[in-house]
């Protein structure tokens, strides 16, 4: 799908900002300007039509709210509701903030029509008696954002007409990154342990596609919608890695992913509840000096260049 050559209307992001929010201003000025930030993607910079789909009904339900006037405290609404709630407003804040930083800079070169068909304006699980859906493709848009929002360049989202990776990234250096993305849905990973998402992992990587193109880095994100508290971030990312030492030893990796990268978006429905998006980057099959380069990005992108210099 071509994008339409036509002037982002809204205020780009900042240089380096790699961390989703809606900025400084008024709350329900912002809200408007995302809700107008959606549509012009979809509608005026890809020429589609929002039709009957979870983020359609996204779209309504802001463009009527009125955040300034009365609302119920979060402890009245029920907990599964609440929760659900919270992760589609989060993921519609998340979409904006994406296309801001693709679009306000110019970065989009290509959208797959499918992509938009059957992600953006689809559904995160297909299965018709799962009650609590939310849109597909925000991660993918989310994660394309941080990437050229950390090292500049150009980005291809492809859809199911392109085997294997979800985004190509080529770096303002010249590299090419090929991403391929897999979210877990956001029901389904409801009653999910923390050994069923290292074992969702591992099949992930043992089921990856990602074409092997000369000079390009190969890289896997598996996204769950969980939080993950302060308090469990140094158990977690060890678990992580612990499970992929033991079912990928080093003389089986040559033909795997150059990394895997873990990432987890959640909150928890109560005032002041702890939300965290908390990442895990393993690596799987370093390669030098191509993933020395590119992997100094992947840490900007999702927010852990300060780990580095700590």
């Amino acid at each position: 799908m071509a994008i339409r050559k036509t002037q982002f209307p809204f205020p780009p992001l900042p240089p380096r900002e790699v961390t989703p929010w809606p900025g400084p201003g008024d709350r329900q000025e912002l809200l408007e300007r995302d809700v107008n930030i959606i549509r012009w993607f979809i509608e005026n910079c890809l020429s589609c039509r929002i039709r009957k789909s979870p983020l359609a009904d996204l779209l309504e339900a802001y463009r009527l709210a009125d955040l300034n006037g009365p609302s119920k405290s979060i402890e009245s609404i029920p907990h599964d509701d609440c929760l659900h709630l919270l992760h589609a407003s989060g993921g519609f804040l998340r979409l904006a903030w994406a296309i801001r930083g693709l679009c306000g800079r110019n970065a989009l070169e290509h959208v797959d029509a499918s992509f938009i068909r059957d992600e953006l304006l689809g559904e995160d699980n297909k299965q018709r008696e799962v009650s609590r859906k939310l849109p597909g493709g925000i991660g993918t848009l989310v994660f394309a954002a941080r990437l050229v929002q950390a090292g500049g360049g150009r980005v291809r989202i492809n859809g199911n007409q392109v085997i294997g990776h979800d985004i190509r990234w080529t770096t303002a250096d010249g590299d090419v990154v090929l991403v391929e993305r897999k979210d877990r849905s956001y029901q389904a990973g409801l009653t999910d342990t923390a050994e069923g998402r290292a074992m969702r992992v591992v099949d992930e990587i043992r089921r990856s596609r990602i074409p092997s193109e000369p000079g390009a880095a190969r890289i896997l994100m598996v996204g769950f919608q969980d939080l993950v508290r302060q308090s469990d971030m140094d158990v977690v990312d060890p678990l992580y890695q612990r499970t992929l030492e033991r079912e990928f030893p080093e003389p089986t990796r040559k033909d795997l992913p150059h990394a895997v990268i873990v990432e987890h978006f959640g909150m928890e429905p109560r005032t002041g509840g702890e939300k965290s998006n908390f990442f895990s980057p393993q690596p799987l099959n370093w390669e030098v000096p191509l993933m020395d380069r590119v992997g100094l990005l992947l840490v900007r992108a999702i927010g852990a260049e300060q780990h580095l210099r700590d």
